[in-house]
């Protein structure tokens, strides 16, 4: 019976607190940030998606169904947008896109890891002697809310090449000569000529917008492989607003409130159950004048 009214009482300190993974809390000061830094978070999304809009906004709207709500930093969820290149919309110089200011701050992965920084040689964007990151942008949210780094095949729609850019192949005649060249975009495919001056052959080939590969550190990230199709299933990668840090004196943050709230509740429980034991054990006093 003692251990039924234990159990019953830890059931509802528990259920009284938040559970400890519902959100993925940041904390950029064991990052080694300061008060005052600025950052931004740059995530791979657990699902995928097809590459048959040409609009960024359907882009925009996928990685928001991802589950990165569940990213919070001083209590508060963040604003994420795709990072992909469409015929109206480019991720390195549209001003509205938050990849677009990258390099004027440095950029983390839910991991903690610096992507990039704002030394010449580690941008976000760059195109000499190619655009390598830091580390790779494969972690992410999965369907529990939890972090999670991705395999090594995970492949991810992007639309450009290392440097923003997009992709674009040669076209040539039947004769062998030079006509001109195709781009393929989110959205788009492009259907054109290869020619190998070998053999003097031709090869009829569809040029699909670009595929990273999310482990990848160097120009793989943006660009490894034509898609073989727009209906394809890939992920996407998110960028964040911009995160000021802050020092958040005397302000837990979730993680730590529903900790404490656990910790707090068991206490509890340990000091009802003691009283209740010490009340059953203490013999009867003894009658007055006895």
């Amino acid at each position: 019976m003692k251990s039924a009214y234990l159990a019953a009482a830890l059931l509802a300190a528990t259920s009284l607190a938040p559970r400890l993974d519902a959100a993925v809390v940041i904390n950029p000061l064991a990052w080694g940030l300061n008060p005052g830094d600025t950052f931004r978070l740059v995530v791979i999304t657990a699902g995928g998606t097809t590459a048959t809009s040409t609009s960024i906004a359907t882009y925009d709207d996928f990685v928001n169904t991802q589950g990165l709500s569940g990213i919070t930093y001083n209590g508060a969820s963040l604003s994420w947008q795709a990072i992909g290149l469409t015929p109206g919309s480019s991720p390195l110089t549209d001003s509205s896109r938050y990849s677009s200011t990258a390099n004027s701050t440095r950029i983390y992965n839910l991991n903690g890891l610096a992507v990039s920084n704002t030394n010449a040689g580690s941008l976000f964007w760059r195109t000499s002697p190619g655009n390598t990151h830091l580390n790779p942008i494969n972690w992410t949210i999965n369907g529990s809310g939890n972090l999670e780094q991705v395999g090594d095949s995970t492949r991810v729609w992007t639309g450009f090449d290392y440097n923003g850019e997009i992709r674009s192949e040669r076209n040539y005649n039947s004769s062998g000569s030079l006509i001109g060249t195709v781009t393929a975009a989110l959205g788009q495919s492009a259907a054109y000529n290869s020619y190998n001056s070998s053999t003097r052959q031709l090869t009829a080939k569809t040029l699909y917008p670009s595929v990273g590969r999310a482990v990848a550190t160097a120009n793989g990230w943006a660009s490894v492989f034509d898609a073989p199709s727009l209906s394809t299933s890939y992920a996407m990668y998110a960028m964040s607003e911009l995160i000021t840090v802050t020092a958040a004196a005397g302000v837990p943050e979730p993680g730590t409130r529903a900790l404490s709230a656990l910790l707090a509740g068991t206490l509890g429980v340990g000091f009802w159950y003691r009283r209740r034991t010490d009340a059953r054990g203490k013999a009867p006093a003894a009658p007055t004048g006895a």
